[in-house]
């Protein structure tokens, strides 16, 4: 994904845990995460682009690269079934058959280093004394969090969990992002000079309202909608104990998701800039539907578990 795209999921994450019923104890938790968050809107796009920018870690990090192999019927793991990649997965062609992951590839592994790097950071920042050379700051544990967000969505691009390599020829990859990345800048308000949204009153980017009749029919607005009827479960999905677990259904799940899109006859040889957008069982507005409201629905989920497991270890609970 692109500039813009992890930023704006990284804000539409938060609003989603602002806006989500949660119980009281709960709501504190995310009450806390969401003032410092906005405290540091600014740097969302900066900070959720450094994997890419700075870190550059994208041929392993950010991909967990899945083939069908020859074998026994395999189970994958479970996820929320709110998540529509979970949905479509059960429709994939590919569903239960078996699978080699690329040894070389640890996109799972990678958030949860993250995960604990947020709480380490924590931890340390409430044991430190005031002064202290090593104590780090809100600010270092916010780069963090917007840094894990990257690594979340991209676990939830189809084709970062695909081993075809449909970066090729046409670059099929690169078009699926571009166009997410153009519908953002598209109908919200950017402050292009400083790489940043504008935002609305309540602290979130800013729609282009002279652009809502086009909003109404786009992909984003299906976003939208979908969050809005789909209930919000803080839960990682049977079995799964924690973000790693939770990170390598999501990357099973987006393999099935993909060979829905793009099925098994085709490669980058056969997916061409004409055809692209058509050829599965899911239409390019589902699967882009699919993506952005299930790494939205994830980012909070991570932020949130993340931030209270530090909150109740620091009471002592």
């Amino acid at each position: 994904m692109k500039k813009m795209t992890h930023a704006w999921l990284a804000f539409m994450a938060i609003k989603r845990l602002e806006e989500t019923g949660l119980s009281r104890a709960n709501r504190k938790y995310a009450d806390s995460l969401i003032k410092l968050f906005k405290s540091r809107r600014d740097d969302v796009p900066q900070g959720a682009w450094y994997p890419d920018a700075v870190i550059k870690d994208m041929a392993s990090s950010h991909v967990l690269k899945i083939t069908p192999s020859a074998g026994d019927t395999v189970k994958f793991r479970r996820l929320p079934t709110t998540l529509l990649s979970y949905q479509y997965g059960k429709r994939s062609p590919v569903k239960k058959k078996a699978f080699t992951i690329d040894k070389h590839d640890n996109l799972p592994d990678r958030c949860e280093s993250i995960a604990h790097s947020v709480i380490d950071h924590l931890k340390i920042q409430k044991s430190e004394d005031k002064g202290s050379p090593v104590l780090p700051t809100d600010n270092q544990v916010a780069l963090l969090l917007f840094m894990l967000s990257h690594y979340v969505a991209d676990a939830h691009m189809p084709l970062h969990c695909d081993s075809r390599k449909f970066s090729d020829e046409d670059n099929v990859h690169g078009r699926m992002e571009g166009e997410w990345d153009d519908m953002v800048k598209r109908h919200y308000r950017i402050d292009d000079d400083n790489e940043r949204f504008y935002y609305d009153p309540d602290g979130y980017p800013l729609r282009d309202l002279n652009r809502d009749q086009e909003y109404q029919s786009s992909f984003l607005k299906t976003v939208e909608d979908e969050l809005l009827k789909r209930k919000f479960f803080l839960t990682w999905g049977a079995k799964n104990k924690n973000v790693w677990d939770y990170m390598s259904a999501v990357c099973q799940h987006s393999y099935l998701l993909s060979y829905c899109f793009l099925p098994p006859r085709y490669d980058h040889t056969s997916v061409t800039s004409g055809n692209w957008q058509s050829l599965g069982k899911v239409a390019f507005k589902e699967l882009s539907t699919a993506v952005l409201a299930d790494a939205i629905d994830s980012i909070a989920r991570i932020w949130f578990r993340v931030w209270r497991r530090y909150e109740k270890w620091k009471k002592g609970k």
